[in-house]
């Protein structure tokens, strides 16, 4: 019997690419992106220049009636935010630990300082200008997503704040910061768009109605309170290791149908909370790949570690007979995983020379076929489709940004298609909240404990068997291609 839902899936410190956590960005590898890097509280800014920034700003000016909440507001809203959901950086922005309010503001106020030395080098002036005096609704959410891929959706938030409150008399930032109407509409579309990374609270909403006048209606924000409210916290199923136990030979102690399930959950689960600027800018993507490359390392594993030609065939059909299982689900995803990276890989270079008779050779074309066919629009246009999941593959994103990326360098108007590609992830990340949601209710004991192998224990496994750390990647593909050449 089905029981209801735990506080389940996915947390781990060495799975941070799937938890709805801000990553520590001192802990991470330096950004892949090019794009400067403002990052609540990082001095470095632009490809490494520092600014010297107009210090004539004094932050005991920020002490008015107007802007300021009384100090006891501020310590209740510091209360009320999950500290454990910020990064370091952030707990220095949002938190008064030991700072009093006069400290804390004087640092905010440093930060502001930094962030508006970056924009007056850059073109976005010119840019928000012109966006924010159109009517192009869709032009407008490009901007906003824009905005937070090239510096921080926190930051700059906080950012505008400051700056409606001391640029009425200036005009560096023109019609869109001194207009307080402008900021309310950046801030709906932001929290329209970005509900993972901002999870907005009422608490926050007061900051924002004392500096902001006049303030929108509070309706705009519903989408994210009710997402707020409805989502599931992200915990640890268990403190031991998950290890099923497995006859000789075999390759899962599960049906392709019930493994099928649980990738596709993960996949989607991925989607639901996929905070773009964290995975993408911030070294997110070394997790992502470390799961990935780890499933694919697994499926050339299990077929390879038989010496005998019979039981790599067994191996490998249910592998192929997983992926047409989640072909059935429409999972890209997952068909990236397990057929692409896993599937294609060991029969490309590791077994393709291998006398092996292949049983199953005729069912490969068909998967390869409706791979390729479904890949070249990624499941853009699945919104009003309700049959199957349309889960798309991130893989496909991620690599058209990347390469749009170096393109930029020398094109700069190209940004706008990074824009584009964000914004159909924002999308599918919308589409998946909800399937994800109404899969979740479905979870049963056996399933929690495949979701924890997959994501946990897997990898011990796999480290285990080779004794070889899977950090160690050329390590690793030696010792596969070993094992690959012992048959009999």
């Amino acid at each position: 019997m089905r029981k209801p839902p735990l506080k389940i899936l996915f947390e781990d410190n060495e799975l941070e690419i799937i938890k709805a956590k801000t990553h520590d960005v001192q802990s991470q590898n330096k950004a892949t992106s090019f794009y400067s890097n403002i990052s609540d509280g990082q001095e470095q800014l632009s490809e490494g220049k520092l600014y010297q920034c107009d210090t004539s700003y004094s932050s005991s000016s920020l002490h008015s009636s107007r802007t300021l909440l009384e100090e006891s507001q501020w310590q209740n809203y510091q209360k009320r935010i999950d500290s454990e959901s910020l990064s370091e950086q952030a707990k220095k922005v949002f938190l008064i630990p030991t700072q009093s309010s006069e400290e804390w503001l004087a640092n905010f106020t440093e930060k502001c300082l930094k962030v508006e030395c970056f924009f007056k080098d850059t073109t976005f002036n010119t840019i928000i200008e012109t966006t924010f005096n159109s009517d192009d609704q869709q032009l407008k959410q490009t901007l906003v997503l824009t905005l937070d891929y090239f510096t921080n959706l926190v930051t700059f938030t906080f950012f505008l704040l400051w700056k409606a409150v001391w640029n009425e008399n200036q005009q560096d930032m023109t019609q869109f910061v001194s207009n307080s109407n402008s900021i309310t509409e950046y801030l709906a579309l932001m929290i329209s768009l970005r509900v993972n990374e901002f999870r907005i609270d009422f608490q926050l909403l007061s900051i924002f109605e004392s500096i902001i006048q006049p303030f929108p209606d509070k309706s705009i924000f519903k989408e994210c309170t009710d997402s707020q409210r409805s989502s599931l916290s992200i915990d640890i199923i268990q403190q031991k290791i998950f290890m099923p136990l497995m006859k000789h030979n075999q390759v899962l102690p599960w049906s392709t149908d019930e493994v099928a399930f649980i990738l596709s959950l993960i996949n989607s689960q991925f989607y639901a909370d996929l905070q773009i600027r964290n995975i993408i800018v911030k070294g997110g993507l070394n997790h992502y790949f470390r799961r990935i490359n780890t499933i694919s390392q697994f499926i050339i594993y299990s077929v390879v570690r038989n010496p005998n030609k019979h039981d790599r065939q067994d191996a490998l059909g249910y592998w192929i007979d997983l992926a047409e299982k989640l072909q059935q689900n429409y999972d890209l995803e997952g068909l990236f995983i397990v057929y692409k990276y896993g599937i294609q890989l060991l029969l490309k270079d590791y077994i393709g020379t291998m006398p092996v008779l292949f049983r199953d050779l005729n069912r490969i074309p068909k998967i390869n076929a409706f791979y390729e066919e479904h890949i070249k629009h990624n499941f853009k246009d699945s919104d009003n489709q309700k049959q199957h999941l349309y889960i798309p593959s991130f893989h496909k994103f991620i690599t058209q940004i990347k390469r749009l990326e170096l393109q930029i360098k020398t094109n700069k108007s190209l940004f706008h298609q990074i824009s584009d590609i964000m914004f159909l992830l924002i999308k599918m990340s919308k589409r998946q909240q909800v399937l994800y949601q109404q899969m979740c209710p479905k979870i049963s004991e056996n399933e929690e404990q495949m979701i924890h192998y997959f994501t946990k224990g897997i990898e011990k496994e796999l480290e285990a068997n080779l004794q070889i750390p899977l950090d160690k990647e050329t390590l690793v593909y030696i010792e596969l291609i070993k094992l690959a050449k012992n048959i009999n």
